[in-house]
């Protein structure tokens, strides 16, 4: 009896054979490499998303940071401030002098209560009242003069400084935090007469810090340059003298924005961020266990495996029963693979069953009908594109028959001695040469404001020079690139629905640009009659009529939204009676 071999076996079984070593023993493999692809993704993803936490958390510091700035430098600056804090000690024998300049410097201070961050503000000054009779909202300069935090800020030559309140404080039970500000004298300002002091409470930067805890154990610390402790986060377990060991051995001699992902600390790895609190000589810290992260990539590595062990017996069973019913339609189907290959479409369509086999034969069935109406559809494009070429052409003859008519005109009109309508041709000749620009989408800002001004001089011909537009743009702003007439519906809205409306029916219209973040800046103003706010709620819509000029208008803001972004347009403002300001908002190129 012969012996029968692997080919000799029926399809059903040859099918499941091939299951067990090109799916089974495959899906293991994917396994071991997805098991350490996800763990490191995971890592990845963890310690990308505590740099994020951190880089918010800078920024939302700095934030609050220039806000308490913002009002020491308003207090330090004030004129009733810094002529009080250097005010000759004499003037205040009179005890009442001495009550109302105080009430002086109280309302000063006053005004900044909106900022929730300060629970209250001291000065200290070199002359003035306090060198008189102290209070605590005022004190003498003269006491804090030989300490070391104050040596310190002085040789620093820094005008603003953060510091633990305990460092300035003889009682060391003090855990707010202090800002001082130099109050420069008004007549040098190398000489100190006087330092404000902000007090800012700890729950305000602990609410701040907490906001970076990517994992149940980070650890966040705010800092001066000093290396002083600021704040901590709840969760913060290390001493001061083990976090300034963390810090030396991350920097050895780098800059301090820094996220040092592989630091060793008492046997631990653990990942570093620092971040530097721009325009303060604050950092923040953040020091997040590398277990935590551990946990989580274990934590998806047995789920993995779970689900893995749960596919592959269910996948073994399936793979046997479909295996015998597939063969017989998968032969079927591949006859008519051929027949197509071969260019025979004329065939009826497969019958088609509820299985994933017979999702192909379906699919199989569209591709066929699809293809042979794609054929018939590049049959009719090739004559469309024929067609198109000769527009094309046609598009081509037409400015150029333009321009010469227009010529012609120019120079039958000088010849016949009739200047008025020479100079019309001429300026219309000029107007439309702009208004096509070669068929580019985008022209200079100089070619766009030549294109206007040609427009309104023809406008003041027919209106007896009734529009006066002036343009305040500087010169190396004139090269910028912009789209091809933009301002042009805008003037014409100005005059149209806005001067030529108005009783005089006379107006002015000004162009400016500048720039700002990088962006280009252009207004166009005029003194018509204005425009009612209902439709100016919706003159950016295409649902406006054509009859107010809500057609071209959003056409501009179409092209500007489609070739630079949703954030760039059109913004309107106007006043009944007074008129319309349009500022058109572009990249600067």
């Amino acid at each position: 009896m012969k012996r029968r071999t692997f080919a000799d076996f029926s399809i059903r079984y040859k099918l499941f054979a091939s299951y067990l070593m090109v799916i089974i023993l495959p899906l293991i493999l994917l396994l071991l490499v997805h098991l350490y692809l996800s763990t490191n993704e995971i890592e990845k993803q963890a310690k990308y998303s505590a740099q994020k936490m951190l880089e918010e958390t800078k920024s939302h510091l700095h934030y609050r940071a220039e806000m308490v700035k913002e009002v020491l430098n308003s207090i330090a600056f004030s004129d009733t401030v810094q002529n009080l804090v250097s005010e000759d000690p004499k003037r205040y024998e009179d005890v009442n002098l001495w009550g109302l300049d105080a009430n002086r410097l109280s309302r000063v201070v006053g005004q900044f209560s909106y900022n929730s961050d300060i629970e209250f503000v001291q000065i200290y000054m070199k002359q003035g009242l306090a060198s008189v009779t102290e209070s605590v909202d005022f004190l003498s300069m003269g006491n804090i003069e030989r300490r070391l935090w104050f040596r310190n800020f002085v040789d620093s030559h820094s005008v603003l400084t953060w510091l633990p309140s305990s460092i300035l404080e003889e009682k060391n039970d003090n855990n707010s935090i202090s800002v001082l500000r130099v109050i420069p004298s008004s007549h040098n300002i190398m000489k100190i007469d006087g330092i404000v002091r902000a007090m800012i409470s700890q729950s305000t930067m602990k609410s701040i810090l907490e906001h970076a805890m990517a994992t149940p154990s980070t650890s966040v610390a705010l800092f001066n340059e000093q290396g002083n402790i600021l704040s901590t986060s709840e969760t913060f377990e290390y001493t001061t003298i083990e976090f300034e060991e963390i810090l030396s051995k991350a920097l050895r001699g780098r800059r301090m924005n820094i996220w040092e992902d592989n630091l060793e600390f008492n046997g631990q790895r653990i990942l570093l961020g620092l971040q530097e609190i721009p325009e303060t000589d604050m950092r923040v810290a953040m020091i997040v266990p590398y277990t935590d992260i551990l946990k989580s990539s274990n934590a998806m590595r047995d789920r993995l495996i779970f689900i893995f062990l749960l596919i592959i017996p269910l996948t073994l069973v399936l793979s046997f029963v479909v295996a015998g019913s597939a063969t017989k339609r998968l032969r079927k189907l591949t006859r008519h693979v051929r027949k197509v290959k071969n260019g025979d479409f004329s065939m009826n369509p497969l019958p088609v069953n509820q299985d994933e086999i017979g999702e192909l034969t379906s699919n199989f069935n569209v591709m066929v009908d699809n293809v042979s109406r794609l054929l018939e559809e590049t049959y009719s494009l090739g004559r469309e594109v024929k067609n198109k070429e000769l527009k094309a052409l046609q598009a081509q003859i037409n400015p150029h028959f333009l321009y010469n008519t227009l010529e012609l005109i120019n120079a039958m009109a000088i010849n016949s001695g009739n200047g008025e309508i020479s100079k019309v041709v001429d300026r219309l000749a000029l107007f439309y040469r702009l208004s096509l620009s070669n068929g580019r989408e985008s022209v200079t800002l100089e070619s766009e404001l030549r294109h206007v001004e040609s427009y309104v001089s023809i406008q003041n011909m027919r209106f007896n020079n009734a529009i006066t537009l002036t343009m305040d743009v500087q010169p190396e702003l004139l090269h910028c690139e912009v789209p091809k007439i933009m301002l042009q519906p805008l003037i014409e809205n100005a005059i149209l629905h806005g001067i030529l409306e108005s009783e005089s029916e006379k107006g002015e219209i000004s162009v400016t640009a500048r720039t700002d973040n990088g962006n280009l800046l252009v207004e166009v103003s005029d003194n018509g009659i204005g425009i009612d706010g209902e439709v100016l709620e919706n003159i950016l819509n295409s649902s406006v009529s054509k009859g107010t000029g809500g057609f071209g208008i959003w056409n501009i803001q179409e092209r500007i939204k489609l070739n630079y972004g949703s954030q760039y347009g059109l913004l309107y403002k106007s006043q009944l009676g007074k008129g319309t300001t349009v500022q058109i908002c572009i990249p600067k190129k």
